[in-house]
């Protein structure tokens, strides 16, 4: 007939076999001779007065077993029925801080017997815990994002990152990557450093630390090299060091020498260089130029306002040559060139048989915009 109200629910009532159970007034715990998930799907009968779940008896050994709270006495007649289906069912009742058994074998459940407290436990073992705003994997348990999955921040989440006391990623290789916006790696503690190390040659070393107690001071490791790219990304910001270079050159000569292999520094714009080497003997009146410096260099006639070629150029030094009655004095380097010529102390360009069969020791350095 029709009627007002929740619609009935339907379940399945079975009365468990505890034949086998034998009470003697001293044993509290006895086989269901089934699995049960919580206290609350049975009804528990000791002789003719129905016993409360959670306070009276509870489950043991994974739901196989009951336990009660006093030992039955000799003789007891104890009369259980199992509830499963909607009636009575976990899900429709209030398990007071039980444990709720997932798995066939009893060691996968969910637990709330601490206030505010949920406790996971999987095959045996703790693993997670949630309390009030809060998802803890515990210790010995792992959180892993399979291939494919991401943890993805809404947009309207602040603060939004991970709180790392230790986070390892296992054998596969790790990226952490942002599509907008900026990484921050932020070492909160008093005069905390950040640390990048790796491995080389199968020994754990350290690359990279930042010096929190020196105020971000850069510490190299133990290898202390920064390796810059062969070709300069050439800066417009004064305070940015965009190149170091060490090298050799092949100073040349507008007639055949036999100056040796130069050598060279470069850091950031500046070069510092040396060459030796002997004119060849010559009787040319030719102004001698020589070629092949390592950098083009810069032309400061617009800086200076001057004269190009003569005392406005770069100047290098001539620190030794073998002609004691010559009086070359200076190296001037030619703007936007490679080249450069010997002067003499009245400002005239040497020639050819100025320093004929002439051994020099050159020395300088100049700017570059290369």
């Amino acid at each position: 007939m029709a009627y007002i109200g929740q619609g009935i629910k339907q379940g399945t009532f079975s009365v468990l076999d505890t034949s086998g159970n034998t009470y003697n007034g001293s044993n509290t715990t006895f086989s269901l001779g089934t699995q049960v998930g919580s206290p609350a799907q049975l009804l528990v009968s000791h002789d003719g007065v129905l016993q409360k779940p959670g306070t009276d008896y509870s489950l043991a050994s994974g739901g196989t077993q009951i336990t009660f709270s006093t030992a039955p006495a000799s003789g007891a007649s104890i009369f259980i029925v199992e509830i499963s289906g909607a009636v009575g069912g976990p899900l429709d009742s209030d398990l007071n801080g039980s444990e709720l058994i997932l798995d066939a074998d009893g060691d996968t459940s969910i637990t709330a017997d601490t206030d505010d407290q949920i406790d996971i436990k999987v095959a045996g073992a703790d693993d997670f815990q949630i309390v009030a705003n809060n998802f803890k994997v515990l210790s010995g348990s792992t959180l892993t994002i399979e291939s494919g999955g991401t943890i993805t921040n809404s947009g309207t989440a602040s603060g939004f990152g991970v709180a790392l006391d230790d986070v390892s990623t296992g054998d596969a290789a790790s990226t952490l990557a942002t599509s907008t916006g900026n990484i921050t790696v932020d070492a909160q503690g008093n005069d905390t450093d950040i640390i990048f190390k790796g491995t080389d040659n199968n020994s754990d070393t350290t690359f990279l630390t930042l010096d929190g107690s020196e105020g971000g001071q850069l510490v190299l490791g133990a290898h202390g090299q920064i390796n810059f790219p062969d070709s300069a990304n050439v800066s417009t910001d004064a305070n940015v060091l965009d190149d170091y270079q060490e090298g050799t050159f092949n100073l040349g000569s507008s007639q055949a020498s036999n100056f040796l292999t130069g050598f060279f520094t470069k850091i950031g714009r500046m070069v510092w260089f040396t060459c030796a080497g002997v004119i060849p003997t010559s009787g040319n009146s030719a102004t001698q130029t020589l070629t092949g410096l390592p950098f083009t260099v810069k032309d400061q006639t617009a800086d200076l306002g001057g004269d190009a070629t003569g005392s406005d150029a770069q100047i290098g030094i001539v620190g030794h040559h073998s002609d004691s009655g010559a009086i070359a004095v200076k190296l001037v380097l030619q703007n936007d060139s490679t080249t450069a010529n010997l002067f003499q102390s009245d400002n005239s360009v040497a020639t050819h048989a100025t320093f004929s069969g002439d051994t020099f020791n050159l020395a300088g350095f100049y700017t570059t915009d290369s």
